[in-house]
């Protein structure tokens, strides 16, 4: 077998960067711990297979692996280190994965903008952030472009129609919004990456889809607050659930919307006001309980209910395409098919670029990706 005459220190700092022991990344290799012990202090050789193999575990090209001494580079936790949402460091090994994809995503799109000759649209909606009044939630909801006619008119009780629809307003603004699944929930439900040109939200598919909705209108709250220049606090997690829902949920239309449920029970008033706006039961009687919409008593009781009950749909579907699209971002997706299209990247790149999808399959997702325009 070939061996890999790649740089023992820089294979080691490779390992350590992402977090995982001796023992987890052998596993991951498939090599035995003490192989890798050895091709780590120069004593030993990986193959070129094994090589390429542990480049992909630790989320690095594998020519880094070549470099002459390990790079200097701020760790992960430092450069996400004002970020709400994130668990505290040192991160687990997929966090720090996640949030080096993250990265990458925002340098990848900025160089698409300019193979294609294109301005981020982020600019222009961060100046309209940083120049908006007071009622920043009724702005932003301008902004967004969704009208309350069209928010309630969705009814699906499965919430992927609210996503769909939330996540196309939020890319249209500028933002990419990532969606994964190899984080449980207690360690990331969601967290923005800020950036210049091309901020991203990413949220985790083990959640309910109407969750996640809420999480990126949560996480937009971030951008806006950091578009005004308004420093993150130990007040900003609240701050941003209450923004998350007024956009969702605008008072007067709540209550309003709640009132016309009074003859109903309690539970089902709720379950019935949650379809209408596209969130969850347990968001929807929080909203009530905070707006005095209804009696505590019953709120409380309701809310006790719903936690028994438990949530809806905590997954990203069976639909491969949607999926992928989902992981590698819409306005992401069409970003690289307009590069490809113009010849400004090749299909092998454009491969890398979609996370890895096969070329032989560019056709069926770019069907999806312009039937969910279709259906928005």
């Amino acid at each position: 077998m070939t061996p890999a005459y790649l740089t023992p220190a820089v294979l080691r700092w490779a390992r350590e960067s992402v977090g995982y022991s001796l023992e987890d990344a052998a596993a991951l290799i498939g090599v035995s711990a003490d192989k890798l012990r050895l091709a780590e202090t120069g004593e030993s050789r990986l193959t070129l297979r094994q090589a390429e193999r542990a480049a992909t575990k630790y989320g690095r090209p594998f020519a880094a692996l070549f470099l002459a001494e390990p790079p200097a580079e701020e760790r992960q936790e430092q450069q996400f280190r004002r970020l709400p949402g994130t668990p505290p460091p040192p991160w687990p090994p997929e966090m720090q994965l996640l949030a080096r994809r993250a990265l990458g995503r925002q340098d990848a799109a900025v160089e698409l903008y300019e193979v294609l000759g294109e301005q981020p649209p982020w600019s222009e909606t961060r100046d309209a952030l940083a120049g908006s009044a007071a009622g920043a939630a009724e702005f932003v909801r301008d902004l967004l472009g969704i009208t309350m006619e069209q928010q309630t008119g969705w009814r699906d009780p499965s919430g992927y129609t609210p996503l769909r629809h939330w996540t196309d307003a939020v890319e249209a603004l500028g933002v990419l919004v990532l969606q994964d699944e190899t984080l449980s929930l207690d360690v990331m439900r969601g967290f923005a990456a800020m950036h210049a040109q091309v901020p991203v939200i990413v949220v985790n598919t083990r959640d309910d889809p109407r969750a996640r909705a809420f999480t990126i209108i949560h996480e937009f709250g971030h951008l806006y607050l950091n578009a005004v220049g308004r420093r993150v606090g130990p007040e900003t997690e609240r701050l941003c659930d209450g923004f998350a829902a007024e956009v969702l949920m605008p008072a007067s239309q709540f209550r309003a919307t709640l009132d016309e449920q009074r003859h109903q029970p309690v539970l089902s008033a709720v379950d019935r006001v949650a379809l209408a706006f596209g969130v969850t039961p347990l968001a929807a009687a929080t909203r009530a309980a905070l707006l005095e919409a209804l009696p505590t008593q019953s709120v409380d009781g309701v809310i006790d209910q719903i936690r028994r009950r438990g949530g809806g749909d905590s997954g990203s579907g069976g639909n491969y395409y949607r999926t992928q699209i989902g992981r590698i971002s819409p306005a992401f997706a069409r970003l690289v098919f307009e590069a490809l299209d113009s010849q400004a990247v090749t299909s092998p790149a454009a491969s890398t670029l979609f996370g890895g999808v096969k070329v032989s399959n560019f056709g069926k997702l770019r069907d999806y990706l312009n039937q969910r325009a279709v259906e928005a």
